[in-house]
Order: C-alpha cells, then structure tokens, then sequence
C-alpha cells in the first residue's frame, strides 16, 4: 500500500480521535487460544507469570462519543505545563526561566511542537483490545501538586497514567500501570508518542530527533539553519526504525526533550516522517503477556529542560550525550569547564572568552614560537637555495647533499618547508573543543557583550543593508581582515609568489565566509587568537639572526 496513502489516513485518525473520544462498547470474547511459551516483563518491582499466548484479539465495536475534556495545570518556578484528560497527554510544557525573543510578546520557550488536535505522551495501548486509546478519556485526580493521576477502565481493564513531577528538576516519572481484572488474556504494549513539529522560532532554527541506540546517538534533522561547515540543509524523510534504545528526543541547540526507558534491551522507537517538517516517533516497549487477575507498570523517565550538563549527568541515562561535543569530547567538556570558571571571576562571557583564548594561546606559545621562527630561517635562507638550484640543476645528487649541507649550517628543518599552515593545524583540537563547547553552552543564550552584540550565541549585526537584506557583521570582517594581514606577515619560504597571493586572499576570504553564520562568541575567539597570532609573528620577524657564511 502506499506510504504517503498510510500518513493521510494516520492523520485523518489522529483529527478523528482528538475531535471523537471512543467509548467501547461490549467486546466479543476470544474462544480460543494456543499454548506457547511466554515472555517475563522485568519492570521494576513487577513481574508476570507464564500464561498461554492468545490466538487472536477480541473484536471490538468502538463508538465515538462527546466527551468533556478536563485540563490541569502545574506550575513551579522552573516550569508550566498542562495535561488533557484526553488520552492522560501533554498538552504543552513551557520553560519559566527561559523567554523566547523571535515570537510575538516574548513568550517562555515552549518544548512541546505540537500540530492542532496532537498530543504528547500519548499511549495507544492497542494490546488491550479496544483500539487506539491515545485520546480516549480518562478520569484526572490530583492527589498532591507534584502528582496527577489519569485513569481509564473498561470491561475489568484498567489503565492508570501516574505522572509524579519534581520542583526543582525538569524531569518527570511517567509510571503506566495495567490491571486485568477481565477474564481475557490481554497482550499490552507500552508505547509512548512524542510528535514533532518545525517551528518558526529562533531557539528551533537548529532541531532534530535524536535517538541512543546500540550505544550510539543519531540525529534526524527536521529543521537546520547551519552546521558546523556554515551549510544548512535539513528535513526527514521516510521511516527510521531502532533496537535496544536508551532514549529518543526532539532536540534544539539548547532544549531538551527527551524519553528515557528503563530497560533499553526490551525497547525500540520508530520515527516516521510527516512531510519533511515534521515527523512522529515513539518509545516502545516488548508486548508481554497479561492473563486475568494480574497487572504490570512500566516506568519511563522524561526531561523536558534545557541542555545543562550537571542536569543532564544527573538524569543518566546517557542523556549527556545529546549535547554534541564533536571529535575531541573531553576538550569540549574541559572547555565548558573553564568558561563557567571565567564567567566566575569576570561576569561577561564575552571577556571569559577573551581570558581563555588569552590562556590558550600563551600555553601554546612556546611550540608556537618555534616553529614561526623555523619558518622565518627558512624565509631567510630561500634565496641561497634559489642560488644552489640554478647551480646545480643538473646535478641531483650534488643540489641535495648542498641543500642538506645549509639546513644545518643554518639550523633548520626542511620539513619547515611542508608546515606553512602548521600553526593553524595545531589549533585545530583546540578550535574544536571550544568550538562545540561554545556552540551547546546555554549559558551564552541571550548574553549580552557590548554595543550592538547582544546574544553571544547567535551572529551578530550592526546593520542590514536595504534591499538586500545582508547583515553587516563587524566582528567576522574584522577578522578576515586580521587573517589576512596574518597571511602577509608569515614567512613564504620558498613559495611561489603568485602562490602567496592566492594564499593570502583564499584562506582569509574562506573564513570569513564560514564564520559568517557562525554565533558571535565563537567569531569573537578566533579573531582574538588571530590577533594574539599577529603579535607573536610581528615580534618573531624582528629577529633578525644573520644567514651564516657560505
């Protein structure tokens, strides 16, 4: 059948149930089952025996039906949110701490992206044999401010949805209980919805489901504005299927939402495209056996909050792994390290920044230093190597022996020749440790630095240009212009000249593109290090050691 077929009609059933509560009617019973081995459900504090495998599922005839929906609210300082008695979901979860400045009015961030008529933390329940349970109604109680009770009985069955909230942590337990109290052999499978949706909002320019499965994190874009090369691309497409998961989440650059399983060996997500801006996924757990007079929980954890290490390594799970840390992690965590450090003694990220690349690069100075000065011998000696070519171009042999001959007499590295770009490379560990550490530290969100920047966390500009609408952003061209002067000042060796130009033109016109989408704090370190670099060079080529005789 076909795909896109299957969502239309996954849709219109979803419009359906949101606007048309079921209510079940008297099922038809089984008659006969087949005996086979069964499955022991291992939750926490709950097991269930052997029992005979059903042969098949009781026939159920559903009704739709008008049904008032009761909402509650809970509210601490940290966050708001808001349930539906409708199917015991999530209707939105808003973040007390955090505004959000790109939508009208300047509302709290929302981490719920949800279209009209969805739910999150929606449980189908479709094992129990009265279909898809997702909104059907349930009876809401309130036994304390940090619980809500959610309960839906039918037929001898009863489900309860147990949501028990913290006051001081963006988590949730999420506790689903089934009793059988029927005289059928049920066979639930605890599943969870979670649906996502682009917004048009500055903190989801950059958003994805991300999954932990088989010890590995994948990211499924739904949205992405830039990445780390300054390309954006994004939109999921077609069905993504995954085993033995630890969580699955909708993921911004710094917000967090996200279901954890309490047993990742018996659970699986699906995530299943909805157009390219939007997509449905779902935390499953292995349909296990229920006979009569029996019950089984299943508990998942949930954290809807923003990307802060120290939360995250609380909440386990692996949950710190959402936060990218690129190819060189223990830098990147050392480096949000360090910037809150800074920010401790100086209250400006901006000037933190400042400090670290100060520290970074007086730690790198030294081998810093050598190698500017192998290149600058290396510069000196260039035309006597120009003389021993012409010389001896015909002889191979004899033009090595006295090339060799005056890298020693003049105590340098022909290997210098090779490592032009050597102390950018070196950089390169560092620049990306800070790099990700920069691009996933919350704390920069909304942070000012002087004048016109802001938000550290997002590019800067002064200005856009009429018509056009290019942002004038000062800081990226003032370092493109610092690069090149960089270029200039640095030593060619035995470079060609037509080849220096090129050098000197590409890489700083390169850069400054890249760095034109890039967040300001990001931009604000590599002009400092660059200016920090021009300094060294300027006082590396006034060492002027003369070329040893011939």
């Amino acid at each position: 059948m076909d795909r896109n077929f299957l969502l239309a009609m996954y849709a219109q059933k979803q419009q359906y149930l949101a606007e048309h509560p079921i209510e079940v009617e008297t099922p038809q019973e089984a008659e006969n089952f087949e005996s086979q081995p069964s499955e022991t459900f291992e939750s926490p504090g709950v097991t269930a025996p052997d029992v005979a495998k059903p042969s098949g599922t009781p026939q159920q005839i559903l009704k739709p039906v008008q049904v008032a929906e009761t909402r509650t609210t809970i509210r601490t300082e940290l966050y708001e949110a808001e349930f539906s008695t409708r199917g015991g979901a999530l209707l939105r979860w808003d973040l007390q701490q955090y505004d959000d400045p790109s939508q009208e009015g300047t509302p709290q961030v929302e981490v719920t992206t949800l279209g009209e008529g969805e739910r999150a933390l929606a449980t189908p329940l479709e094992g129990l044999g009265f279909g898809d349970l997702s909104a059907a109604p349930y009876h809401l109680d309130e036994p304390d401010a940090h619980t809500r009770v959610f309960t839906f009985e039918h037929e001898g069955v009863t489900v309860r949805k147990t949501y028990t909230f913290s006051e001081d942590e963006y988590k949730i337990q999420l506790r689903i209980a089934v009793e059988n109290d029927s005289d059928r052999h049920l066979r639930p499978e605890f599943a969870i919805r979670w649906p996502v949706r682009a917004r048009e909002s500055a903190d989801f320019s950059n958003f994805s489901i991300g999954v932990r499965s088989e010890d590995d994190v994948e990211l499924l874009p739904i949205k992405t504005s830039r990445s780390f090369l300054g390309f954006g691309g994004g939109g999921i497409e077609g069905s993504h299927s995954y085993a033995n998961v630890d969580w699955i989440s909708a993921d911004t650059t710094y917000f967090l939402a996200a279901i954890a399983a309490e047993v990742p060996e018996r659970a699986s997500a699906s995530v299943v495209a909805l157009g390219e801006d939007a997509a449905i996924t779902e935390l499953t757990i292995e349909e296990v056996n229920l006979p009569p007079g029996q019950r089984l929980d299943y508990v998942y954890r949930i954290y809807l909050g923003p990307k802060e290490t120290a939360r995250l390594d609380a909440f386990g799970s692996y949950l710190d792994e959402a936060v990218q840390k690129g190819w060189f992690p223990s830098l990147t965590r050392f480096f949000g390290w360090l910037l809150e450090a800074a920010y401790s003694v100086v209250p400006n990220y901006g000037v933190a920044i400042i400090l670290i690349t100060i520290m970074v690069r007086l730690l790198m100075a030294p081998l810093m230093a050598r190698q500017m000065k192998s290149m600058k011998r290396m510069s000196d000696i260039s035309p006597m190597m120009k003389e021993i070519q012409a010389k001896y171009k015909d002889d191979r042999e004899r033009q090595s022996q006295e090339m060799m001959a005056l890298y020693k007499r003049e105590g340098v590295s022909p290997f210098s020749m090779l490592s032009g770009c050597f102390p950018m490379l070196l950089q390169f560990p560092v620049f990306i440790g800070f790099y990700f550490a920069l691009q996933s530290a919350i704390q920069l969100r909304q942070q000012p630095f002087v004048g016109w920047i802001d938000d550290l966390s997002q590019p800067e500009a002064l200005f856009v240009i009429p018509g056009i609408d290019l942002p004038v952003r000062v800081i990226p061209i003032l370092m493109g212009a610092a690069m090149f002067l960089q270029q200039k000042l640095t030593p060619s060796g035995s470079m060609d000249p037509a080849q220096q130009r090129m050098m000197m033109t590409i890489m700083p016109v390169m850069f400054t593109v890249m760095f034109y989408q890039f967040a300001s704090g990001l931009v604000l370190y590599w002009f400092v290090s660059t200016l920090i670099g021009i300094g060294q060079q300027v006082v590396t080529n006034r060492d002027k050691k003369p070329v040893a005789a011939k």
